[in-house]
């Protein structure tokens, strides 16, 4: 059975002890110097009603000598302190400096009460009344102020109240009798410091605790996202995988009975994918693996890819998804990656709590900036939630009954790359008819954008040519396989460079080449990909990785290739073969 622990100034750690010496130091420190400040007006005034104590102006200056030592002392703990440079505390250097504190504080004690014995037995009754429960008050409040370190004000009370003890005979000659009874009460002055500095120890108890509890949270945080950053790639490969196998079936069923069920296995899909996405991207952000490159950016070619990549999405649930795109003169200073991420997770997240009506996704001028805008006819945020409704793992009441609700990390990723970017977001909201999430972007002064818009279309339609993937993954292989033949593109997969020339090598001319970053025989796929684009050099490529950032990502971005990031959705794959290969203007997809 665990027994409650008991806390005493001997079982704190010395770094605890210093904190609370420190902080009577601070309390002995300014007793010292207040005394010679009202000392000074206290003698003139009593001086002018022509009383003049022979004692006073020497307590007076004791008084100021001790404020003098008290300030020499408090310069040399801050000196040492500095010297310790934050590291470990030893209790030798504790244990030195409280014995300075506790001499400190006694002779502090002891100038305090004896300005009870300088007014002398000659001044007034009133006066000298006045004098000692002045000073007995001023003990009384250091009981509470000065007791963090118990030690330190145990030498200040005992001292005190000897010397009062010894003077009240002298100052009092004919009350002496009453008055040293009355010095019991100082008693109570004593078990009140006791109290406060239980509470000085358990507030110090507490702190450690958090501070021990704050520090293994973040080191379980960090672990975790140092996980699933690093096994990222592994963790995108069968979710990517099971996504093109899934649009694949549903393009070969011929049986309208199970239409129903295809499309809802192709929308939870999605949904994996989706909640994939969000929980691998907030990690690495939230690992410090993810930093903002700002530069120009297109506003109109962006919004109209995103518009387009969910534009089917927002079909099979039965709304409407809306562009109202800038002028093509429109730039905003960002990470077009970061940017791209926070507009398709806006979007998405109002696609997935919307059950009617639609999704605008719009652009406003506002001074100076470009705000990007989504609306829905949603159910809306209520207000005590809106403060947190960008945190992880966090949806409003209204969505929780939502068949595809998620898990509330979309919008934690919004969030997060918008921070990094230092770019203002916002939400307003009516419960029950909809809301309006915003992201505002300075207006870019560089005339140099960072994407290009792709052509959209009306419809999908078959596609034709020729494509060679290289991924050393069986099952994604497969899919691609299974998927590009389903389009009717002639397809070839290869597992390393070698089985890529091979294919090359037998006459396969590839009019678009994807090929995996990281490949299991330690060969790169940037390399790869540049020396297939040297011997095709009228293919189109694209890198494809399973990671968020890395150094031949950043080159191969910086160079113009294309970056596709695992899983990548069957419909943005479908719009970029469309762009690179003929279509068959007589085939549609069923879908």
């Amino acid at each position: 059975m665990n027994s409650e622990r008991v806390l005493s100034w001997d079982t704190l750690a010395p770094a605890a002890r210093l904190q609370l010496l420190g902080n009577s130091f601070m309390r002995v420190r300014d007793g010292c110097t207040v005394m010679p400040l009202l000392g000074l007006p206290g003698a003139i005034w009593l001086y002018s009603l022509g009383l003049q104590p022979s004692g006073i102006p020497w307590w007076w200056l004791a008084a100021l000598l001790l404020t003098a030592a008290a300030w020499g002392l408090w310069i040399w703990w801050q000196r040492d302190l500095l010297r310790q440079g934050g590291g470990e505390v030893s209790p030798k250097f504790v244990a030195g400096w409280l014995r300075r504190v506790q001499m400190l504080a006694a002779v502090y004690g002891a100038v305090l009460m004896s300005v009870v014995a300088s007014a002398g037995p000659d001044t007034p009754f009133e006066l000298r009344v006045v004098f000692i429960c002045g000073s007995t008050l001023v003990v009384s409040a250091h009981a509470a102020h000065q007791s963090a370190a118990l030690v330190v004000f145990k030498r200040f009370f005992f001292t005190s109240y000897a010397v009062s003890l010894l003077s009240v005979p002298y100052v009092f000659p004919d009350h002496w009798k009453y008055l040293l009874p009355m010095h019991l009460a100082f008693g109570v002055f004593f078990r009140n410091a006791r109290i406060s500095h239980q509470f000085f120890l358990s507030n110090v108890d507490l702190t450690e605790r958090f501070r021990a509890a704050k520090g293994e949270a973040e080191q379980a945080l960090a672990v975790k996202n140092q996980f699933l950053a690093t096994a990222s790639h592994d963790l995108r490969q069968p979710v990517h995988a099971v996504g093109l196998l899934a649009e694949s079936i549903v393009l070969r069923n011929r049986d309208p009975a199970l239409d129903a069920t295809l499309q809802n296995l192709r929308q939870g899909v999605q949904s994996l994918q989706w909640m994939c996405n969000a929980l691998l991207d907030l990690s690495r952000i939230e690992a410090g693996a993810v930093q903002a490159r700002s530069q120009a950016v297109a506003l109109a070619p962006l919004l109209r890819e995103v518009a387009m990549l969910l534009g089917e999405s927002a079909r099979t649930r039965g709304l409407v998804l809306r562009l109202r795109p800038p002028p093509a003169s429109a730039r905003v200073q960002a990470d077009p990656m970061l940017l791209r991420q926070c507009v398709v997770n806006l979007v998405h997240n109002a696609l997935q709590y919307t059950q009617r009506g639609g999704v605008l996704l719009a652009v406003r001028r506002r001074a100076g900036h470009w705000q990007v805008e989504v609306w829905d006819t949603g159910p809306g945020v209520a207000a005590e939630e809106r403060e947190r409704i960008f945190s992880p793992f966090t949806r409003s009441a209204a969505t929780r009954a939502t068949d595809d609700a998620g898990y509330g990390l979309g919008l934690a990723v919004v969030a997060r790359c918008a921070e990094l970017m230092n770019a203002p977001l916002g939400l307003v909201s009516r419960l029950g008819h909809g809301s309006r999430f915003w992201l505002r972007l300075p207006q870019a002064a560089s005339s140099e954008v960072a994407i290009a818009a792709p052509p959209a279309s009306a419809w999908r339609g078959g596609l034709q040519g020729r494509c060679l993937v290289v991924d050393d993954d069986p099952q994604v292989a497969a899919g691609w396989q299974q998927l590009l033949q389903d389009w009717g593109v002639q397809v070839r997969c290869a597992a390393d460079g070698a089985e890529a020339l091979g294919w090359l090598a037998q006459g396969f001319m590839p009019q678009a080449i994807l090929c995996d970053e990281r490949l299991r025989s330690g060969e790169s796929g940037f390399a790869l990909l540049q020396r297939l684009q040297a011997l095709c050099p009228d293919a189109a490529l694209a890198m494809v990785s399973g990671e968020w950032d890395s150094p031949a990502l950043r080159q191969a971005e910086d160079e113009g290739y294309l970056v596709l990031r695992k899983p990548v959705a069957p419909d943005q794959l479908h719009t970029l073969l469309r762009q690179w290969l003929p279509e068959e203007s007589g085939l549609l997809s069923k879908i």
